[in-house]
């Protein structure tokens, strides 16, 4: 029933609302990663975009980290300039007039039209919360939030559908934003102190924190496609070790959401599967080897786009405390004996003396 009324809401207030205009993020918006003081990865994390620190400069995790498609930009003019244009997006993403009533606790589980939304404190995302764009490409979503951004660890989801795109989705955080593990994230999010992505989660958008730190650890992250733009598909971490829990995502973004993921060519290693609605890739390699694979996303218009990902390397598991073959216990035992006979009249000399 809760959720039924704020459904209601959010619809009466959106349609009032005059039409927002999407937050300018300047140079930032080349930016998938974006720290304050610095960046720390742990694992398979895979950037699609720049990342950048500024003031600071401690970068942790890359290698094995991988960017893809942009640079690495350290307490450098190229990263001060994103840090003051997040500055001016932030300011105004939070300036923008919000009509109220303010957001429940925890927005999982409702649907919500364009407009601007808002709440004093902390606001939380326990299962799906979808974003209806209403048809219109063009659509403008934006959250400002006084306090923390948190996503339920397992099953959270912000999911796009009626033309909603990533790149029209704004969550201004007044403190930090915590996605739980397994987390499939969309749009950009400005946080005023620091940004922490669990293990698993997969962002289409943005993780932009102003003076704090982000806080990977096996993430997929891609800067949003402009709206308009066809979709394409980024592929997953292109490693693994045979025993070793494997865990990244196929990030879509692009085109009308949301998305389905396959494997059109090629195979994933054995033990390793695919979630065809968010993309995530999981699981634990039993077979070595270099696997070529072809992702494929098509979005909710029928429109697909492929890649040519790979090849995904699993290396061997790692060989500890096997026990030596009984042809070379034999051996040692030999040895020992020959040593002994060889050696016999020392020992017997030795027990008399003692």
């Amino acid at each position: 029933m809760r959720k039924s009324a704020a459904l209601i809401l959010y619809a009466t207030f959106s349609v009032c609302m005059k039409a927002q205009l999407p937050v300018n993020l300047g140079t930032a918006a080349s930016f998938g990663i974006l720290a304050g003081s610095t960046v720390t990865s742990t694992g398979a994390t895979v950037v699609n975009g720049n990342l950048g620190i500024s003031p600071g400069s401690a970068l942790t995790g890359f290698p094995p980290g991988i960017v893809s498609g942009g640079s690495i930009y350290l307490a450098d003019p190229v990263a001060a300039q994103a840090e003051s244009d997040l500055t001016a997006a932030y300011i105004d993403a939070a300036g923008r007039a919000c009509p109220g009533p303010p957001l429940p606790g925890d927005i999982g589980g409702t649907t919500i039209l364009p407009g601007v939304y808002c709440s004093a404190s902390s606001v939380g995302i326990t299962g799906t919360v979808t974003l209806n764009g209403n048809g219109n490409p063009n659509a403008v979503f934006i959250f400002q939030i006084g306090s923390t951004l948190t996503t339920a660890a397992g099953n959270s989801m912000v999911n796009l559908i009626g033309g909603a795109v990533a790149s029209n989705v704004f969550w201004q955080v007044g403190s930090s934003a915590t996605l739980g593990t397994n987390t499939s994230f969309s749009g950009t999010i400005m946080a005023q102190a620091s940004i922490t992505a669990n293990t698993g989660a997969a962002l289409n958008g943005r993780a932009l924190a102003r003076t704090g730190a982000a806080t990977l650890a096996n993430n997929a992250v891609t800067t949003p496609a402009a709206p308009g733009a066809g979709p394409s598909v980024t592929c997953a971490f292109p490693s693994g070790q045979v025993g070793v829990v494997y865990s990244s995502s196929l990030v879509a973004t692009g085109g009308t959401p949301p998305y389905t993921y396959s494997i059109s060519a090629g195979s994933l290693p054995s033990g390793l599967t695919l979630n065809p609605s968010t993309g995530a890739i999981t699981g634990t390699p039993t077979a070595a080897g270099s696997f070529n694979y072809t992702a494929k996303v098509v979005d909710s218009a029928s429109a697909s786009a492929t890649s040519s990902c790979g090849p995904l390397i699993v290396a061997p598991g790692q060989v500890s405390g096997v026990p030596a073959p009984p042809s070379l216990i034999l051996v040692l035992i030999a040895l020992a004996l020959t040593s002994v006979y060889l050696n016999r009249e020392r020992l017997l000399r030795r027990l008399r003396r003692s």
